[in-house]
């Protein structure tokens, strides 16, 4: 999957999740909240990931699963 179409799938999903995406999502953010890589930026006023820069409320609804989504490897979903 080419990393647009991730980008793409990842914002509709955020903006209507079906209940497995929510879950996955609240998992994978579960994680982002103890990583070292966890940023926030003021002007936007979002969390996003320091690694890749994606925001967080989006990077979570990735379609690709497991560690292949997350830039470190972290999410087991």
């Amino acid at each position: 999957m080419n990393k647009i179409s991730e980008i793409f799938q990842a914002w509709v999903a955020a903006a209507n999740p079906t209940p497995e995406q929510k879950e996955i999502a609240e998992y994978r953010s579960s994680v982002c909240d103890s990583c070292d890589k966890k940023g926030f930026n003021d002007i936007m006023n979002l969390y996003y990931c320091m690694e890749c820069g994606c925001p967080l409320n989006k990077k979570v609804f990735s379609p690709v699963e497991g560690p292949k989504a997350c830039p470190l490897a972290k999410w087991e979903k």
